[in-house]
């Protein structure tokens, strides 16, 4: 970009440039790095303003800002990506929120409504994303978060900060280890979990924008499962009976889950779908 660009020029070079990468969303993508250089992030504001002079420096911003996106996902320019309502902190080493994991939000909050005050393991828990919606949609509900990541870890616990009301707790801990192993004792009335569930063998066929995230968040073994059947042999002693365990999945691994849960004395096994209408959320009951 050079000298002399409008705020409009500046705004659709960007785009432009994005568009010419491949992005599938060049236009929103370039308004909100126009937000963060110039601070107009509506196209209302761009139609009024359009037509000023874009500030030098701001315009190097800008610039610096769409050759990233080419780059690195969205999410973690910004810093923050809303899921439920919530801005969720948000970079390199963390999963990105994605709407469809409101299934398994929507799945626990609907099966525990009843249940004056559960409480709630949330394994895996990287952003915090689940638990904490869990308990923004449940105002009496207890949530522990569980992850490993060290990377992730300053995210969650920067979220729960914000957004946990005091009742969201942060564990590190291995969830292919036993709870003892990180401190975790106790019963739950739920268990929820959005695990790592790509298999090994389909993680280099991902978009680039999935591969930058961490492969530790995405890798679930050979076959996808490695984390279910980990959860079920070891979690499950900590789920009361008739608790509710509850998973996130991938399109093709449904059956191999529902088989894993009903091993482990999980029963009335179902699926819930996300807003795509895909088998997003597997979830049953523990009879002891």
């Amino acid at each position: 970009m050079s000298r002399g660009f409008t705020l409009r020029e500046a705004y659709e070079q960007g785009r432009t440039t994005l568009s010419l990468a491949g992005l599938e969303s060049p236009a929103f993508d370039a308004l909100c790095l126009f937000e963060m250089a110039f601070g107009i992030g509506d196209r209302a504001s761009l139609a009024i303003h359009g037509g000023e002079p874009a500030e030098e420096g701001r315009l190097e911003q800008f610039n610096r800002l769409i050759i990233r996106r080419t780059r690195e996902p969205l999410q973690y320019i910004l810093g923050r990506w809303e899921f439920d309502g919530m801005e969720l902190s948000v970079g390199e080493g963390v999963l990105v929120p994605r709407e469809d994991t409101m299934a398994l939000v929507e799945t626990a909050c609907s099966r525990l409504a009843d249940n004056p005050s559960p409480h709630v393991l949330d394994l895996c828990a990287g952003s915090g994303a689940v638990g904490l919606a869990i308990a923004k949609n449940m105002p009496s509900a207890s949530v522990v978060c569980v992850e490993k990541s060290t990377a992730a870890l300053p995210y969650l616990r920067q979220n729960i900060e914000e957004y946990g009301q005091g009742r969201v707790k942060c564990v590190e801990g291995d969830v292919l280890q036993a709870p003892s192993g990180c401190g975790i004792h106790g019963s739950f009335d739920c268990v929820v979990s959005n695990p790592p569930y790509i298999p090994s063998g389909d993680i280099e066929g991902l978009a680039w924008e999935v591969r930058c995230e961490p492969r530790m968040a995405l890798d679930g073994g050979k076959d996808g499962l490695v984390f279910y059947r980990a959860i079920c042999d070891l979690w499950m002693p900590l789920v009361r009976n008739n608790g509710l365990v509850a998973f996130e999945i991938g399109y093709d691994i449904r059956d191999g889950v529902m088989e894993i849960m009903s091993k482990h004395n999980i029963h009335h096994i179902q699926a819930a779908k996300d807003f795509g209408g895909i088998d997003r959320c597997i979830f049953g009951t523990v009879v002891s």
